[in-house]
């Protein structure tokens, strides 16, 4: 695993707020906050556009898995932060 990309959320805009989602070990995390022009020290923000989301074969239970699956990434070989974010700077 990369150090610097050890996990990932989903940031969302949202009528003037912002939408964060994200999987963690005890669930989800979904929270809406006012204010996101200042990212946190340490964060790497990438603009992504989300294709159609259909359930693939196999999905697995951790943020990399759901933010993909919020995406519309079907690529099975993307498993870990860092490989999420290469794929996101590619498109």
């Amino acid at each position: 695993m990369h150090p610097e990309y050890q996990h990932c959320y989903l940031i969302k805009a949202d009528n003037g707020r912002w939408i964060v989602y994200g999987k963690c070990m005890d669930g989800l995390e979904l929270e809406t906050i006012d204010d996101f022009s200042i990212p946190s020290l340490g964060m790497v923000v990438v603009k992504a556009k989300a294709d159609d989301s259909t359930r693939g074969l196999l999905m697995f239970n951790t943020c990399v898995g759901h933010i993909k699956q919020a995406l519309g990434i079907r690529n099975p070989f993307i498993l870990t932060p860092y490989q999420l974010y290469k794929h996101l700077r590619k498109l």
